[in-house]
């Protein structure tokens, strides 16, 4: 039986964030480069993963995968996050609020360590720290949510849980639940650094596992292309980063 590829994700460099920025129209020049790829999904921050790339100048994930999504309104978005700079809590709110803004296509890869910080005693494990991000994440399912106005009833409250998660000494204790309900694709997709135990995770990224595909260079001159211009969806409206993955829909939780 032949196995069907994985999709293609392009890795955009630290320093290519950084310098679209910094740039008028840079961002539209940065997307037209992407799209040249020829990958509708997108891997943000994974340089600081590295020992050797990540030390430079960089931006955070979730504000760069911002800008990236309006310019590109049918892309899937992956930001990076690692257990040496970022709380689950915090990470887990975060991812989710991009994905609702960028209506399910967003998601997070996990790493074990920002090398664009100093080595400290105290480590976190990065599976646990995906575990707990991935648990927040089903503490309020989006089909809670009812809207009975007439009966003044917004959502099955009972269906709110909190995570209670208790790692031990050594671990997270987050109790929960998130403020926010879950995504339209389910969850966020959650992948991990070939360095970071799988754990149930949707995706393995780097290394063999499934090599990132690099940035193309951008072309002397070229001026960012109407379309790069585009903020948001039409009709239908987007493909969620699952479908673009070709993930399934993870099950409702307490339904």
């Amino acid at each position: 039986m032949t196995e069907t590829p994985a999709p293609t994700i392009v890795a955009v460099p630290d320093a290519d964030l950084a310098a679209a920025v910094a740039r008028p129209g840079g961002i539209a020049r940065l997307a037209d480069r992407i799209r040249a790829s020829g990958a509708v999904v997108v891997a943000i921050g994974t340089d600081r993963f590295d020992a050797e790339r990540g030390r430079g100048h960089r931006l955070d994930p979730t504000a760069a995968a911002l800008a990236l999504g309006r310019a590109l309104p049918e892309h899937g978005l992956l930001v990076a996050a690692a257990p040496t700079r970022a709380h689950p809590y915090n990470v887990a709110r975060r991812v989710l609020s991009l994905d609702h803004v960028l209506d399910a296509r967003v998601g997070l890869v996990v790493g074990a360590r920002d090398h664009g910080l100093p080595a400290t005693e105290e480590q976190h494990d990065a599976a646990e720290f995906a575990e707990v991000v991935r648990g927040l994440w089903r503490t309020w399912p989006l089909d809670s949510i009812v809207g009975d106005r007439d009966a003044g009833r917004f959502a099955d409250t009972d269906r709110i849980v909190p995570l209670d998660h208790d790692g031990g000494p050594d671990g997270y204790r987050v109790r929960g639940p998130l403020t926010t309900p879950s995504s339209r694709q389910g969850e966020p997709v959650l992948a991990v650094w070939h360095d970071v135990a799988d754990e149930g995770a949707d995706l393995v990224l780097g290394g063999a596992a499934h090599p990132l595909a690099p940035l193309p260079a951008a072309a002397d001159g070229a001026g960012p292309s109407r379309a790069s211009r585009t903020t948001t969806g039409h009709g239908a409206g987007p493909r969620t980063l699952r479908d673009l993955l070709g993930l399934p829909v993870p099950a409702p939780v307490g339904a």
